[in-house]
């Protein structure tokens, strides 16, 4: 066998060389450990993020909830609200929760995709945070879809895309569940609404009707709300007369529009 003399000169060389190896590794693994670090603080700043919006959210509710009272005659004795600054302040308000919500989202997308996730690899564990309150902003898009605009069919897309990522997402389970149980009005639920309800009443009692739902005839100052009880078209309706500035319920008809699509009446006030 033939033994392999390495001269001094050599051997140094080797040694200078597995210590570049070292010091790179070192150097990968320290800028591998800075940029978790920065990435993990750059999650702590969505977290918090997100907490603001939400206190921004339950603040525009705490200022609907009051308008709902004013319209309704019941608040505090004593205390008087003006409607018309009041309804300014949640226009405000909304706006202010749109641009931060979309702020927010925007920046979630961007978090993501700096770290997508490879098929047949796990998912980054700062990534996964991330789809996690991308999914709870989502779901909170799905709630505004139904609470602001009655579409209950927009939200379910949106419940669907999420439990079709995180199937075992329990929010968008409930959610899901609750938008599919309430997209066709049923008669028990439509008895719930009584003459005299202001609209907001309605809304709380039996859900609000989809924007492209809702009708307003000026000459006979009244306006309808339609919820579809099937597919079919068929559907029920709400009819408001508006007696200072305030809706009020004045008629109601479970059978208003029939399966075909046709309405029976025109409202008259």
């Amino acid at each position: 066998m033939n033994t392999i003399v390495r001269s001094p000169v050599v051997r140094a060389v080797m040694l200078v060389f597995a210590l570049c190896l070292s010091l790179l590794a070192c150097s990968s693994k320290d800028k591998g450990t800075a940029q978790d670090a920065d990435r993990q603080a750059r999650l702590e700043e969505l977290v918090q993020q997100q907490k603001d919006v939400q206190a921004a959210r339950d603040e525009l509710a705490g200022l609907k909830d009051r308008l709902t009272q004013a319209e309704a005659g019941s608040l505090p004795e004593g205390e008087e609200v003006d409607l018309t600054e009041l309804s300014t302040q949640i226009e405000q308000q909304d706006a202010q929760v749109t641009t931060m919500a979309e702020d927010l989202n925007q920046a979630l997308v961007d978090f993501i995709n700096a770290d997508p996730p490879v098929e047949g690899e796990p998912i980054n564990p700062l990534v996964q945070r991330a789809f996690s309150l991308k999914a709870d902003e989502d779901i909170a898009l799905a709630r505004e879809y139904i609470t602001e605009g009655g579409d209950y069919a927009r939200a379910i897309g949106i419940y669907e895309d999420i439990l079709a990522f995180d199937p075992n997402n329990a929010a968008a389970q409930q959610g899901l569940a609750e938008a599919q149980d309430m997209r066709y009005m049923t008669e028990e639920r439509f008895a719930q609404v009584q003459k005299g309800m202001t609209q907001a009443e309605v809304e709380q009692a039996i859900g609000p009707a989809n924007l492209r739902n809702r009708r307003q005839y000026p000459q006979e100052n009244v306006a309808a709300w339609y919820y579809p009880k099937s597919e079919a078209k068929d559907a029920a309706a709400v009819w408001f007369r508006k007696k200072d500035d305030t809706w009020t319920v004045y008629k109601l008809d479970f059978n208003a529009i029939e399966a075909n699509g046709a309405e029976k009446e025109e409202p008259s006030a």
